[in-house]
C-alpha cells in the first residue's frame, strides 16, 4: 500500500493500526530485526516525516518512510498466493466476518510451527491470506492431537481484544466448552467442578500436580458433566462436556488423568491409540468487537463406535 506523494513510505491500513512500529516493520520489511532498531536509531526510519521509536503505536493513515533499499512485503503484491479454495493446504472456515474467523482446527495439525512441523494453522494463513493488509494471527492454543473451533484476528486490534478476552483478563472469560471421550465410567451423573494446582514438570516436558505453595503452580479449574457411558472396541468409556473456568496448558487431559480417567488416546497422560486423542473444542462464545459476542459450535470428527447417538444431534 503506498503513498503517491511519497513512494519512499507505507500507509498504515485500518487493520494494522495499533502495533508498535517495529512489529509494523517487521510484517512489511523483508530484514533482520537488528537492521529495524539501526534504521530507526538513525533516522531511516520516520513516521509522518518525523523520528519515531521503535515502540511507538502506529495510527490508521500514518506513513512510514522506510530506506529505498528495504525489501517491501506489501499486500497486494504481483505474488500468485493460492486461495484457500484452490490452494494445496486448506482451511475449513466456520465462521468469518470483518475481524475474526474460526476455523475448524483438524487433529494433529499444529497451531504454530516449530521443530519437526513445517505445517501449521498459521502456516496456513500466511500462505492463504498473504495478500491482506494483516495476516490472521491464532489467539489462543489448541493441542496438535486436539480437534476444534479455533479462533484468529483478521487486524491488529481485534488479535489485541480476543487474546485478552479469552485469557480472562479484564474479566470473566466467555464460555470454552469441550467434549472428552475419557476412559472408564465417571462416578456419578451430575456435573461437578474440578480443581488443581499444576506446574510444568520441565524434565518430562510436560505438567504434573502441585501443591498450592510449590513455585510455579497454577490453579486449574473447570467443570464436567457426564453426557454418556458405554463400551467402546470392549471398553467401558464416559463422554464428558468439559467447560474451562482457567486455561492451562494441557489443563483437561491433566485434570481428568489425575482421577483416573484419561483423554481416551492421550499419548502423554493415558494410553495411546491409532484412532488418536478424543478431544475436541465444541462450544465456544465468541467476544466480537463493540461488546458484542457470537456462539458457535462445531461437532466432533470422531467416526465408529466414538460417534455416540448423543453426538448425532449435532451434525
Amino acid at each position: 500500500m503506498e503513498n503517491s506523494k511519497d513512494t519512499g513510505a507505507l500507509a498504515v491500513s485500518g487493520a494494522e493500526a495499533g502495533q508498535k512500529l517495529l512489529n509494523f516493520l517487521q510484517r512489511r520489511i523483508s530484514a533482520p530485526t537488528g537492521d529495524f532498531h539501526r534504521w530507526i536509531r538513525t533516522g531511516q526510519v520516520r513516521v509522518n516525516g518525523g523520528r519515531a521509536r521503535a515502540f511507538d503505536r502506529l495510527n490508521e493513515g500514518d506513513m512510514v518512510r522506510v530506506p529505498p533499499f528495504a525489501e517491501r512485503l506489501p499486500a497486494g503484491s504481483a505474488k500468485d498466493v493460492p486461495s484457500p479454495e484452490k490452494g494445496p493446504h486448506l482451511l475449513d472456515i466456520v465462521f468469518e466476518n470483518e475481524d475474526v474467523l474460526v476455523i475448524a482446527k483438524p487433529a494433529g495439525l499444529p497451531v504454530q510451527g516449530g521443530t519437526g512441523h513445517s505445517d501449521s494453522i498459521a502456516a496456513r494463513l500466511a500462505e492463504a491470506r498473504a495478500r491482506a493488509d494483516f495476516v490472521p494471527a491464532p489467539v489462543h492454543r489448541l493441542d496438535k492431537d486436539t480437534s476444534g473451533l479455533l479462533v484468529a484476528g483478521k487486524t491488529y486490534a481485534a488479535v489485541r481484544l480476543l487474546t485478552d478476552a479469552l485469557a480472562g483478563r479484564g474479566g470473566v472469560p466467555p464460555r470454552k466448552e469441550y467434549l472428552a471421550w475419557v476412559e472408564g465410567a465417571w462416578p456419578g451423573h451430575e456435573e461437578q467442578e474440578l480443581s488443581d494446582f499444576l506446574v510444568k514438570d520441565e524434565k518430562a516436558k510436560r505438567m504434573r500436580s502441585a501443591s498450592r505453595e510449590e513455585p510455579e503452580a497454577r490453579e486449574a479449574r473447570c467443570v464436567v458433566t457426564p453426557l454418556e457411558k458405554r463400551r467402546i472396541h470392549g471398553r467401558e468409556h464416559t463422554l464428558l462436556l468439559v467447560r474451562l473456568l482457567t486455561g492451562r496448558t494441557h489443563q483437561i487431559r491433566v485434570q481428568l488423568a489425575l482421577r483416573g480417567h484419561p483423554v481416551a488416546g492421550d499419548p502423554w497422560y493415558g494410553e495411546a491409540s491409532r484412532e488418536g486423542l478424543k478431544l475436541h473444542a465444541f462450544r465456544l462464545e465468541l467476544p466480537l468487537p463493540g461488546g458484542r459476542s457470537r456462539s458457535l459450535e462445531l461437532a466432533p470428527p470422531w467416526k465408529g463406535e466414538w460417534k455416540a447417538g448423543l453426538l448425532r444431534q449435532h451434525d
